[in-house]
């Protein structure tokens, strides 16, 4: 299957998104300028907030990611304590899927479905510790991917899938560019980073508290303690990749000060305004890379 795969995708080109949850404003903005110009492209990998951000790529809601993280950042029902307390999940799934994705600010699923785009949602199997890149064919049908490739360790409870259980995709595979362009066989792509190119990643510090949780899973507890060096070091394969005409990279021209958990709208808005400032700076080439 996954020769299939890669020779159907011979010659064509992939979006590559990276998570990092509210860090996922740049990606939000370089989105809606893709969309304003009509780029396009023939599947996307998303990572974590990067899933996000992709599914509203693929339904082509220009606004719709920077609307919510505006509106909701400070909302305890979006994500923080009190989410935890109530689901135990710092993400507040029931408020994101119900009352934003239906009434608030609608998900518009038609214009989905009707896109002919790819889209993968990135997640980390617990038992293996290792990557799986589960089709966002419906994003309702599918929903538990993007649940899964968005719940991060600890602060989410894994999610089951087919009987096999997951969590964020980026303790895995943060951003999946080996896996397009040598095992899917796409032939180039455009990665999108939520760190600025010189940011170098420490090691988790939360180790004793997932050792405690995670105790039956060795090889999840291997994938967190060692993902700052296999991250470090994928970074450099992109820069790689880059030189070789093989990847388009954007990523914010400083660093980035928006945290995981962020309260304050002036900071993400001024990262998704970033994010436009950076997809337009590379308009050109990038239709040059897509041509």
């Amino acid at each position: 299957m996954a020769g299939i795969d890669a020779a159907g995708n011979a010659g064509k080109v992939a979006l590559v998104l990276e998570g990092g949850s509210f860090r996922g404003q740049f990606t939000a903005g370089v989105l809606d300028v893709f969309m304003e110009n009509g780029i396009e492209v023939d599947a996307t990998y998303g990572v974590s907030a990067g899933t996000l951000n992709g599914i509203n790529y693929k339904s082509r809601q220009i606004g719709r990611a920077n609307r919510i993280s505006l509106a909701f950042c400070n909302d305890s029902r979006y994500i923080g304590a009190k989410s935890y307390i109530t689901s135990g999940s710092m993400v507040g799934y029931d408020f994101l899927l119900n009352d934003i994705q239906d009434r608030l600010d609608p998900f518009d699923a038609e214009a989905y479905d009707v896109n002919p785009m790819r889209l993968y949602a990135t997640v980390t199997n617990i038992l293996f510790g290792t990557a799986e890149y589960l089709p966002v064919s419906n994003a309702e049908l599918d929903i538990d991917a993007v649940r899964a490739s968005t719940s991060l360790p600890l602060v989410t409870q894994p999610v089951e899938i087919g009987g096999n259980k997951y969590l964020d995709g980026g303790i895995a595979d943060s951003v999946p560019v080996e896996h397009v362009l040598e095992d899917a066989g796409f032939d180039r792509a455009i990665v999108v980073l939520t760190q600025h190119r010189g940011y170098q990643k420490a090691p988790y510090e939360f180790m004793p508290a997932a050792r405690a949780a995670y105790g039956t899973y060795p090889y999840l507890l291997e994938a967190l303690a060692t993902r700052h060096e296999r991250y470090n070091e994928q970074r450099e394969h992109i820069w790689a990749y880059e030189d070789a005409g093989r990847a388009l990279v954007l990523a914010p021209q400083r660093p980035v000060e928006v945290g995981h958990i962020e309260r304050d709208p002036t900071k993400l808005l001024d990262l998704y305004i970033q994010g436009r400032q950076e997809a337009k700076r590379q308009l050109r080439a990038i239709r040059g890379f897509l041509g």
